[in-house]
Order: C-alpha cells, then structure tokens, then sequence
C-alpha cells in the first residue's frame, strides 16, 4: 500500500513538471524584428501609446499571440508589436485578452520607414527618439529649410528645435514632438520622385545657349516642390537668368503665401512647365526692379536654371544652383 502511494505521488509529480516544461516551452519563444522601426505599443492596436523603437536585429521574449499581434517582452517594456515584423522560433501560444483589440487594416503603416509616413500614417516622433523615422523626418525639414543638422537618425535639440520652427510656420501647436498633425503636414507636400506617377520628365535646362528656350512674353507655370503651390508668371526679360513676373494679382498672392506671408531674397526649389516640357529652376521672392504688370507685385522676381548667373556680378550663384540640383529629385 506504501509503495503505490510512493508511485502515485511520484508519477503525479512527474505529470507537473512534464506540464511545467510545456508551458515554459510555450513561453520561451524567440522573436527578431526584421524591419527597420517596428513600434512597440501597450495594447494590440495601432492606436495604442508607442513604448518604444525597435530596430531590426532586436531581439524579443514572445509572451503570446492574439491576431496578427505578439505580445513581447523586451527590455523593461511589455506590450505588443505586429507578427508579419518578427521572425519567431519556437511554439508561440494563442491567447485572446480583452487589450488584444483587432487591428485596423493596412498593417504595413505600422513600422516608422518613409514609406509609411509617405502613405499618410505616420507614427508619431519625439525628442529621444532614434531609428529611421527620425532620419526620414529630418530629410523632410531639411528639404523644406527648417534643420540645418546631420542626418544622423537622432531626435536632438537641434531636431526638436526644427520641428517647433516648422510648428509654428503651419500654426501648429509648438511641442517639439512630430505627431500626426505635424507629420501629416510635413509629408503631404513633400513632393514625389521620378519613380511615383510622374509622367513628365524634369530636365536640367543650361541656360547658356539655351535663354530663348522659353522667350520673352512667355507664360509659364511656376510649381514650389515643397509646398506643391502653382501659379502662372511671365517672363518679362532677363539675360543671366530669366526675370519674371506673376502673370496676375492671385498669382501674386499665391507666390507671397509660399514665402509665408513675406517676401524674401531667399532661394527656393521649383520646377518650371512651358510648352510640354518641365525644368528644374530656383527662385528668390523679393520684388525688385522694373515691373509691366498690374499685378500687386512692385517689380519681377529672378528665376534660375543650370549654370545661370546674375545680373550684378555676373556669378553663378551658388545658392540657386543648390536649388536647382534639389528641383531635379522632383517631378511635375
């Protein structure tokens, strides 16, 4: 009688832990992020507050799964992260919460690359923040003239103060922290590349030999690559470079309104359409000299293509062929 209590307590001894040992097996899986950016959030839902960055090669302890999410551990955090980012080794067990909420569709805005903040759903960004996304929103307020710094992928002072700059200019809250009001602004403008729908090809027009390409009297129309605006203007003379009118008093205003409210002398990226062709040019946004239009526009504005010079030193200015290097990345 002893000995068959002995080997039931034995036997149900070893039933628990053959248990324990599915269970810690079940548990124990391995994940590794395979994408850049993947975010961490508390709850299975792309709502969710963002815990963290992970990056890819980062590796994860797979609590469980419930839908398309795993719920990971990783460092100090706990929270969730979207299967189709995190190649697992090992049994994962499914596992249905009341916080694994089914996502909403279109998974793929749920990592921090430039596409998806392209797509129109950014994740939000903030001081501290490293990774990709940063270096895709750096690129952004950099092509716009808001930072001035490395593109390093960092979420310093010097991005964050870029940020608020651009906060401010678009009468955003001014936080520092790129959300999806700021980002959805930045991104939307930011013009397309010669692999996304264009159907006309921008060209690089060397201004030498080539001044009568679009002649005198000439209207064309002016599109500024970061803000998308568009309006139509004249060219009025000009032998250096091209001088150029707004061909009316919206037109006038639309050009005012791509400077923020303000004329400037400061140079900017466009693109010029004339006669089924479209050149990449830059311009300054400062009235000056003779004007010939009843326009609201006191005097012409400068427009300069590929090796142009001015007119008072008879140099290539440096800072428009800048532009104009950067107009050629866009296209109509």
């Amino acid at each position: 009688m002893r000995m068959m209590k002995q080997l039931r307590r034995l036997a149900a001894a070893s039933i628990a832990a053959i248990l324990m040992m599915s269970a810690s097996s079940a548990l124990a899986a391995e994940g590794k992020v395979n994408t850049s950016s993947l975010i961490l959030r508390k709850a299975a839902s792309k709502s969710s507050r963002a815990l963290q960055t992970l990056d890819r090669g980062d590796r994860l302890e797979i609590l469980s799964a419930s839908g398309d999410w795993y719920k990971v551990s990783y460092g100090k955090y706990t929270g969730y992260v979207m299967k189709q980012y995190v190649k697992v080794s090992g049994t994962v067990e499914e596992e249905k919460t009341a916080d694994s909420a089914t996502p909403a569709p279109n998974n793929k805005e749920e990592t921090n690359s430039g596409a998806a903040v392209s797509a129109g759903t950014p994740a939000t960004s903030r001081p501290g923040s490293r990774g990709n996304h940063v270096k895709t929103l750096q690129q952004a307020l950099k092509n716009k003239g808001f930072y001035t710094g490395r593109i390093d992928g960092i979420y310093g002072s010097g991005t964050t103060a870029a940020v608020k700059a651009f906060q401010q200019k678009n009468g955003l809250t001014r936080d520092g922290i790129a959300g999806k009001l700021t980002l959805g602004k930045l991104f939307s403008t930011a013009g397309t590349t010669v692999s996304q729908t264009s159907k006309i090809k921008t060209e690089s027009l060397n201004w030498f030999g080539n001044e009568n390409v679009i002649p005198k009297g000439a209207t064309v129309t002016i599109k500024d690559v970061y803000t998308g605006k568009t309006f139509q203007a004249v060219r009025w003379s000009g032998s250096s470079h091209m001088d150029t009118e707004p061909a009316s008093k919206a037109d006038t205003a639309t050009m005012k309104s791509i400077y923020g409210g303000s004329w400037s002398w400061k140079r900017r990226p466009i693109l010029v359409k004339y006669n089924g062709h479209v050149y990449a040019a830059s311009m300054n946004g400062m009235p000056h000299g003779t004007s010939t239009i009843s326009n609201g526009f006191n005097g012409h504005f400068c427009v300069h293509f590929t090796g142009s010079k001015t007119h008072g030193t008879n140099k290539v200015d440096s800072d428009h062929q800048s532009c104009v290097k950067t107009a050629l990345k866009y296209t109509w």
